[in-house]
């Protein structure tokens, strides 16, 4: 079927070129009629001068001799062009187009094209490539620039690019080898010892090894912002079970970043995630720089010593926090408490910042102070009256404290009132307003918040089976 295309092709193609021979004899008739008619026409016209005295006889014979001069001329290109053998030009020039550009063409695609090789797409080449580098151009590129530097081995910026070219093909111990070489020639090259350390990692199975971490140290005594040595310092402390290390290391990064920088999401993914597996709200932890990290062993971080927690002074703003006294070191503790004590401080000059009193209380919340977490949550509902947040917050804050048998405050009855006026579906007002229904007794009330919510939840929701349980829980009417 793909000859029949080509055939065609082949076809237009040597028609395009024919057909101005084709036409030439034709045009060249019409264009001797063309000049004939003209040069009569001009002849008439000075004779129409002369009989209306607008020309004298000299000055209409010299127009005459030069209409016929032009008439003359004309003609004789006419005949030149009309020889007895133009015709005969003219065909043997269109059957040597017509013979000699299909067959050229076959010739060239013959000697040089590849007519019995299958077709490939350009997708297919490349996964080809990718799945055996070995049997393509760039294995064979990469092989011969290995032999020239075993030749010339001081080549640093040579020893980077195979480097580069090996971890291209996954071929890790390789580049780490040429890693060396490369660093063996004297070279400071930040990027190379980062790389370096990457590739260290990645042959680690993505844990950062002490080889690596002691090369990201160094990067970053040469150059403090660089990202991906701090980035794997903060990943280092991950794997190595200080958390909070980690956290601090990876807030500074984020806080350092460029708002467009594209690892930026990444980053602030690994702290939500490495934040909410070991239950630490990151905001309790204050950024430091890598090199300003205490080195910390997984174990006193796990470990509860009394001994060191904090002194508190509520007066001069240091909260208690012996309630992380099993989770963080004594130095941790008290960088918590100096942040969560400077943000209180602050807030005292800046009663008016909505998101500052909502990042202390839930600080607050953490540290197990359930009254100033209140409190804070407070400030934050006065300060905006279109925000659920910290009404719901707070809501939940006060049924928590409630004691059996204790009736439920009438602050939280205010606030799922305020809730569900700005949201008659919002899930957590629902949920509230049941919890608030139920312990003052007023069963079918909280039967019907519960009601809607499971109506609104899917049943693979998280909460939707705690609902059911507590609805199914409530006595009968």
């Amino acid at each position: 079927m793909i000859w029949l295309g080509y055939t065609a092709l082949t076809l237009i193609s040597v028609g395009i070129l024919v057909w101005p021979v084709l036409r030439n004899g034709g045009t060249a008739a019409q264009e001797t009629e063309a000049d004939q008619a003209l040069y009569q026409s001009q002849i008439k016209e000075v004779e129409g001068d002369v009989a209306n005295g607008l020309l004298t006889d000299p000055e209409a014979e010299a127009a005459h001799t030069e209409i016929k001069r032009r008439l003359l001329a004309a003609s004789r290109r006419a005949t030149g062009d009309k020889g007895v053998d133009a015709p005969m030009t003219r065909m043997g020039a269109v059957i040597g187009i017509a013979a000699l550009v299909p067959f050229c063409a076959l010739a060239i695609y013959v000697t040089i094209g590849a007519p019995g090789l299958p077709g490939a797409p350009v997708e297919q080449r490349r996964a080809d490539a990718l799945v055996n580098p070995e049997d393509t151009d760039f294995g064979v590129l990469i092989e011969d620039l290995a032999d020239r530097l075993r030749q010339n081995p001081e080549k640093t910026e040579g020893w980077a690019l195979l480097a580069r070219s090996y971890r291209q093909i996954n071929r890790l111990e390789d580049a780490a080898t040429a890693y060396r070489r490369a660093l063996s020639t004297g070279s400071k090259d930040i990027d190379i010892y980062t790389e370096f350390g990457d590739t260290l990692t990645a042959m680690n199975g993505g844990t950062v090894p002490p080889e690596a971490a002691n090369i990201f140290r160094e990067v970053l005594r040469t150059d403090r912002d660089e990202p991906r040595a701090r980035f794997y310092l903060g990943l280092a402390a991950a794997q190595a079970g200080n958390v909070a290390n980690a956290i601090a290391i990876w807030r500074d990064l984020t806080a350092s970043a460029e708002s467009n920088a594209p690892w930026l999401a990444m980053v602030r993914g690994q702290i939500n995630q490495v934040a909410m597996a070991a239950n630490i709200m990151p905001v309790t932890i204050a950024p430091r720089h890598p090199l300003d990290v205490p080195t910390t062993t997984p174990s006193s971080v796990g470990s509860s010593n009394t001994a060191m927690v904090p002194e508190t002074d509520e007066d001069d703003f240091r909260p208690d926090v012996s309630a992380l006294a099993d989770r963080f070191s004594g130095d941790e503790m008290t960088m918590i408490q100096e942040m969560v004590g400077g943000l209180e401080a602050r807030l005292e000059f800046e009663p008016d910042d909505f998101e500052g009193w909502m990042k202390l209380a839930r600080s607050y919340g953490v540290l197990g102070n359930a009254g100033k977490s209140a409190r804070a949550y407070r400030k934050a509902s006065a300060l905006n009256k279109d925000a659920i947040e910290p009404r719901t917050k707070l809501a939940e804050a006060l049924i928590r404290a409630v004691k059996p048998g204790t009736p439920v405050p009438n602050e939280v009855g205010e606030l799922t009132n305020e809730i569900l006026a700005l949201d008659q579906s919002n899930p957590d007002g629902l949920f509230i307003s049941g919890l608030a229904a139920a312990g003052e007794g007023q069963f079918d009330l909280a039967r019907d918040y519960w009601t809607t919510l499971l109506e609104l939840l899917p049943p693979d929701n998280a909460a939707y089976e705690s609902v059911s349980r507590r609805l199914a829980g409530l006595p009968n009417p």
